[in-house]
């Protein structure tokens, strides 16, 4: 069995950059995965108490369970958690919706009509880990997991993709869970919002973009795969659909 999850970031109506981000592994993997993110989260470090939760946002804000920690032990702690994900080999993905683009793009009827930039991310997530399993691992069975927090929006793209099984006949299932509780998610989040950061400095400086040192290690290896849909993009699709428009 594989599985992947994928939390998001920038969901807010008011966020530049809608972005998704998550990680996929065998059942061996996630295995070795829970009980390396649960150790660290039991003992972060010397002399702090267990934490409840890794959420990136939080840490670099130093907000929560991380107000009592140093510049130099957060980073530290962000160093030891993106680790458990690069050492076990973990696949990444990550997409991104300029949404400044999209809302100047997509007005009036489209509004209604045009599937938001959350649906997008799913979309591309969902066939990006089905391609990829395709590839590495083809035959095998696969479930995806995202945060709950989006199941009111996404969950009818779910059920499509399930209904579909002479297409996509991997899909065990595509369900959402709680990021407090799934150990996996809170890996997905540390891509999620890194993710959502870069994505801002590309878009502010397409050929130079300030990726945080900490995410370098991601965008520079091979089992990492990212997109970041902009105007051109969005303009694709509006294309598309002024074309089905016109033929109903």
């Amino acid at each position: 069995m594989l599985a992947a999850y994928f939390d998001d970031s920038g969901t807010h109506p008011d966020s530049p950059v809608v972005a998704f981000g998550g990680l996929l592994g065998t059942e061996e993997q996630w295995n070795v995965f829970e009980t390396a993110w649960r150790a660290l989260l039991e003992n972060p470090l010397p002399g702090k108490p267990p934490l409840k939760q890794f959420h990136l946002a939080p840490l670099r804000a130093k907000r929560g369970e991380f107000e009592g920690y140093s510049l130099a032990e957060r980073d530290r702690l962000n160093y030891l958690f993106r680790h458990v994900i690069l050492d076990i080999g973990l696949v990444t993905f990550a997409v991104a919706v300029d949404r400044i683009a999209w809302n100047k793009l997509v007005v009036g009827p489209m509004v209604e009509e045009v599937a938001p930039p959350e649906a997008l991310c799913f979309v591309k997530c969902v066939d990006s880990v089905l391609a990829t399993c395709r590839f590495r691992k083809p035959g095998q069975p696969l479930v995806i997991v995202f945060d709950q927090g989006v199941r009111r929006q996404l969950e009818i793209w779910g059920r499509f993709y399930k209904s579909q099984r002479e297409k996509y006949p991997e899909i065990a299932g595509i369900g959402f869970a709680t990021v407090s509780e799934v150990l996996p998610l809170q890996g997905a989040d540390l891509i999620a919002t890194e993710s959502y950061q870069f994505a801002q400095e590309w878009l502010k400086s397409p050929d130079g973009p300030k990726a945080n040192p900490h995410f370098q290690d991601f965008i520079m290896r091979d089992l990492s795969g990212g997109v970041i849909l902009t105007t051109e993009h969005i303009e694709e699709i509006i294309e598309r659909w002024k074309s089905v428009s016109a033929r109903t």
